[in-house]
């Protein structure tokens, strides 16, 4: 006599306390890494700035190097970050604007995480391939978007394409937004405005936005 197989049990309520608490966890790893700095933070107080045990913390994440991985991909799998947003656009200026939306986001959620990323990078091997990923992902995102101005007609005849994605990967990383954000104290909008005039001026040949005044300017 054949022996059913065991029937795999998922239980939507499990499921969702599971990813409660992964996200408590990610949380508290985040703010903790934001007020202390990476190397200032250990397991043991992410486990009680969430307020779950230490061993729990465990179960989900074999230590920080995983914790900051999770903290990346998150943010790249944000269904509002896609560049599908700016291939789906049919005006050129548009899709500018739409790309200049994505990376103030993109920024304002990953200017942590890509500043331990870069810290250290040739120092933790762990950390080194997620900042690799990390950058290949969002050079791919940006060569897709300039890809698809160029599919237009629309791009610049003084650029070419590979000079553009160049430009623009620069322009949008976090380097950029963290002098003007946080050093020179723009608001994420004027960043966000800044950003895509500065693109359709480059790319597009077009002024798209006037250039943005000084602080202090009337």
């Amino acid at each position: 006599m054949a022996v059913k197989p065991r029937r795999a049990y998922n239980s939507p309520q499990r499921d969702k306390q599971t990813n409660a608490t992964r996200r408590s966890i990610l949380v508290a790893a985040h703010e903790l890494f934001e007020a202390d700095g990476f190397p200032a933070v250990t397991m043991a107080a992410i486990a009680r700035q969430a307020t779950i045990s230490l061993p729990t913390v465990y179960l989900y994440f074999p230590g920080k190097a995983a914790l900051v991985a999770s903290l990346a991909e998150d943010v790249a799998a944000s269904s509002d970050l896609s560049v599908e947003q700016v291939e789906s656009e049919g005006q050129p200026v548009q899709k500018l604007r739409i790309a200049a939306g994505i990376i103030r986001r993109l920024n304002e959620r990953s200017w942590v995480v890509t500043d331990i990323l870069r810290a250290a990078r040739g120092t933790d091997d762990r950390l080194s391939e997620t900042c690799r990923l990390w950058d290949e992902r969002h050079l791919a995102a940006v060569r897709r978007a300039i890809a698809s101005i160029d599919d237009c007609g629309a791009l610049s005849s003084h650029i070419t394409v590979d000079g553009a994605v160049d430009a623009f990967y620069a322009l949008a990383g976090t380097d950029v937004y963290r002098v003007l954000v946080r050093d020179r104290g723009w608001s994420p909008d004027q960043y966000e405005r800044w950003l895509f005039g500065l693109a359709c001026r480059e790319l597009l040949d077009q002024p798209g936005v006037p250039p943005m005044k000084s602080k202090g300017a009337s």
